[in-house]
């Protein structure tokens, strides 16, 4: 239900600066190269051992360039992904630690840079007889989106979606916490998340909104065949737009009626739940 776009002008990270060198072409790719400072490639910036080690093995023709630390032999896995990289016929550089370090500082000692992400397919989700998308409404907070990714990939969703604005999306820092993910659950930014859930409402779908003032817990739930699980921001919950779009709420047991869930915790109790129904029907 997925394939794969280039991400919008706008999602593509830091631009190169003023003055610095264009990529090499195909034809002097797998060269490892020890480059001065500053020259940041376009594209979406993958960060950590095990999220590039999975975009190299998702679609590998996609990275354009692969940055290590020096001294990266010192390290097997590291080593393992510079021997990947140049097999495969990526531009692979070495750099000081602290040149990673200006694009985010846990980078394990390596990232690379793509101009590809996943992307939904929608009339496959909508002539779908059973699936699962998460709907994240002002998700701000990276670590969220990258644990809530991660999740995801695990418990099979097919997607999620965040509206345009207010809501993290798919950077170096995402990318890392989500060990992976990122390579294989599209992440839809959408300009009108109501519309979007109503649209998918008409195909089949069930919107339940994820509230700690929803009277039928997660437990007593018997998940739909097709279900959109909607969970809200981190200060605010659910904006009154994206519950009037809700079929439904939920609500997930707890001793202390007056805090709540992490997004990320709650959003995987949701998803584990689904699939646990999935698997034993």
């Amino acid at each position: 239900m997925k394939k794969f776009k280039k991400p919008d002008r706008k999602d593509r990270g830091p631009r190169r600066p003023q003055g610095a060198r264009a990529p090499i072409s195909r034809a002097q790719a797998g060269r490892t190269l020890t480059t001065a400072p500053g020259q940041i490639p376009r594209g979406r910036c993958v960060v950590g051992i095990h999220a590039v080690n999975e975009l190299l093995k998702v679609r590998p023709k996609a990275v354009d360039h692969l940055w290590l630390r020096e001294k990266y032999n010192d390290h097997s896995e590291l080593s393992s992904l510079f021997e990947l990289g140049k097999a495969q016929g990526v531009r692979v550089q070495l750099h000081n630690p602290a040149v990673l370090d200006r694009v985010i500082a846990s980078h394990q000692g390596v990232m690379a840079f793509t101009q590809e992400e996943p992307e939904l397919d929608f009339p496959a989700l909508e002539a779908a007889e059973t699936a699962t998308l998460v709907a994240l409404d002002e998700v701000e907070d990276p670590h969220n989106l990258g644990a809530i990714l991660r999740t995801a990939w695990l418990l099979g969703v097919q997607g999620i979606l965040t509206p345009e604005h207010r809501s993290a999306h798919l950077s170096p820092a995402v990318s890392k916490v989500a060990q992976g993910a990122a390579e294989h659950i599209p992440v839809v930014r959408e300009t009108a998340l109501p519309e979007r859930l109503k649209r998918l409402k008409e195909h089949g779908f069930w919107i339940l909104g994820m509230s700690h003032k929803a009277k039928q817990t997660i437990y007593q739930l018997e998940v739909p065949k097709k279900v959109v699980w909607v969970l809200g921001s981190e200060s605010s919950g659910l904006r009154k737009s994206v519950e009037g779009a809700c079929d439904d709420f939920i609500s997930i047991p707890q001793a202390v009626p007056e805090a709540s869930y992490n997004v990320s915790v709650a959003a995987a109790m949701a998803l584990g739940e689904t699939f646990r129904q999935r698997q034993n029907p």
